[in-house]
Order: structure tokens, then sequence, then C-alpha cells
């Protein structure tokens, strides 16, 4: 079962998001192409900003957990206690590389 608090995050996030907002953003394009590889083409690239494209209505758990993660990684351990196992894993060879 999800805490309160990573619940709460995952049900109000944006669909759009600036860069200035992004955590790691150096790192962005390497998580934007795991993200698209794990629910295919979930995350759009602008000028500017990202936009979450789920491709589920209403957007399955799996999306939730990739779109947040691509935007704040440094709670990557939080979203892994939520993620299936290749996730978990994909994130905790992420935080290893940091």
């Amino acid at each position: 079962m999800l805490t309160i608090d990573i619940e709460s995050i995952l049900n109000s996030i944006p669909n759009e998001i600036h860069w200035e907002d992004i955590v790691q953003f150096e790192k962005l394009d390497e998580r934007v192409a795991i993200a698209n590889d794990l629910c295919a083409n979930i995350i759009g690239v602008n000028e500017g900003t990202i936009e979450w494209c789920p491709n589920d209505n209403p957007p399955n758990h799996l999306e939730k957990l990739v779109w947040w993660w691509v935007v704040r990684p440094d709670l990557g351990a939080a979203i892994a206690k939520e993620a299936p196992q290749e996730f978990k894993m994909i994130i905790s060879q992420y935080i290893l590389q940091i």
C-alpha cells in the first residue's frame, strides 16, 4: 500500500513540467529514454517543458511512477518501493550511477 505522502504526490501530478522544475535536469534525456522504453511514448519533450502523455485513461500505476521518477529522480528510493521488479532494478542502477 502506498504511503499517504507518495499517494498524494502520485494523484496530484501535473501533465506538464517546466525544465527548471526538473531535478537532475542534466540526466533528463537518459530518464526520458528509459521511461519511453517502459511505457511507449509516455514523455514528450517540448521547448522549455516536458509533457506526460499516459497511454491509459486513467493512467495506470506504472505510468504514474515512471512520470514522477522522470521529474523527481531524487525520490527514486520511495518510488522503487511501489514499482514492479523491472522498474525497481532500473531505479537502483540509476541511483548507483549518481
